[in-house]
């Protein structure tokens, strides 16, 4: 989907182009030009199907400034996401398509699950780099010297750039092997679909996951760094958006409350996340019957795999009772490829 695409009925924006994972944005000096010109009581409808958060309070500010010059009324906006639009916007709810597709591409039984030679946690960060992600690997390592399985982006020219900041992140990035095995796509990155594949052939690794998800602000959006442990039995902590181990219960997956520290799920800002993350697992990495609570922590996964496969397949089952709808439309094109009901949109 372009930019944006401009109907008598509709103006379709895609927030994908918009919204960038560092929190910034792109590109709203030409929407706000193209809605100063074409304009003219259409509904406008933002797409926001790849997670991208659409409370960014920028993005957010910039709608109601335009909703203000333009006299457009709240019935008038629409948004297609993950995570939820403030109330007096609609809101479509658009699948977890990554976090669904991992029932396909993973077969849980073809796990060694032999852990006898792991170490207690494994962070699986090689592909897209981020500060909250260089901070929980650098972190974890500091806390669980050579007890932690770690991969990560490799990002020398980034980090020689941040050293005024990192210092000591710097040294040890530099210093530090990783145990990353997977090569890197024409783009930078991992595709999820490799990521996935491969994720057997070292689910032995390590006892416990750190999963970093890819927006450590948002806390709606699961992607399959998160399915692959919930599918396959692996005890996890999770570095996502405050609240999202909360989120995760109410899907109906088992969290390890009573086996390990969980309140920092409350934690407002990444950063305090991580290391309320740390401190957690160091009282359990000093536990005298650590190898008793690891265990019922294990047992506790186990249950999320039937879990995950029927939580799939009933949502499989809820869209092949959708209809199709009108193919001109950008927005009932991605409607109909996620089997969505759109009883709620009125065109």
């Amino acid at each position: 989907m372009n930019l944006l695409e401009i109907g008598t009925e509709r103006i379709e924006i895609n927030l994908g182009k918009v919204l960038r994972k560092d929190y910034t944005t792109n590109h709203l000096q030409i929407l706000e030009d193209q809605l100063i010109l074409h304009y003219s009581e259409q509904k406008l409808c933002f797409f926001s199907t790849d997670g991208d958060n659409v409370l960014l309070p920028v993005l957010v500010e910039w709608i109601k400034l335009m909703q203000h010059a333009l006299n457009i009324p709240d019935d008038k906006i629409c948004f297609v996401s993950v995570s939820p639009s403030l109330p007096q916007w609609c809101w479509i709810p658009f699948p977890l398509e990554a976090f669904e597709q991992v029932g396909t591409l993973l077969e849980s039984t073809s796990i060694n699950r032999d852990l006898d030679a792991a170490k207690f946690v494994g962070v699986l960060a090689g592909s897209r780099w981020s500060v909250a992600r260089m901070r929980m690997c650098y972190e974890v390592d500091k806390a669980f010297p050579g007890d932690a399985f770690i991969t990560h982006k490799m990002a020398k020219s980034l980090l020689s750039r941040l050293q005024q900041w990192y210092q000591q992140e710097t040294t040890w990035y530099n210093n530090r092997k990783f145990n990353n095995d997977l090569l890197l796509s024409e783009f930078d990155i991992i595709h999820f679909t490799d990521a996935v594949r491969e994720y057997p052939k070292i689910w032995n690794q390590f006892q416990i996951e750190i999963i970093c998800e890819t927006d450590e602000y948002q806390n709606q959006w699961f992607t399959e760094k998160t399915a692959k442990c919930l599918s396959t039995g692996k005890p996890f902590v999770l570095l996502s958006g405050q609240h999202s181990l909360k989120n995760l219960r109410q899907m109906g997956f088992t969290t390890f409350a009573k086996s390990i520290d969980e309140s920092y799920d409350d934690c407002v800002l990444p950063a305090q996340r991580i290391r309320a993350i740390i401190k957690s697992l160091q009282t359990l990495y000093l536990a005298p019957n650590k190898t008793e609570i690891i265990a019922e922590m294990q047992e506790k996964a186990r249950k999320n795999i039937d879990i995950y496969h029927n939580y799939v397949q009933n949502k499989i089952q809820l869209r092949t009772h959708t209809q199709s709808y009108n193919r001109g439309s950008a927005l009932l094109r991605h409607l109909r490829r996620a089997k969505l009901t759109v009883s709620d949109y009125n065109p």
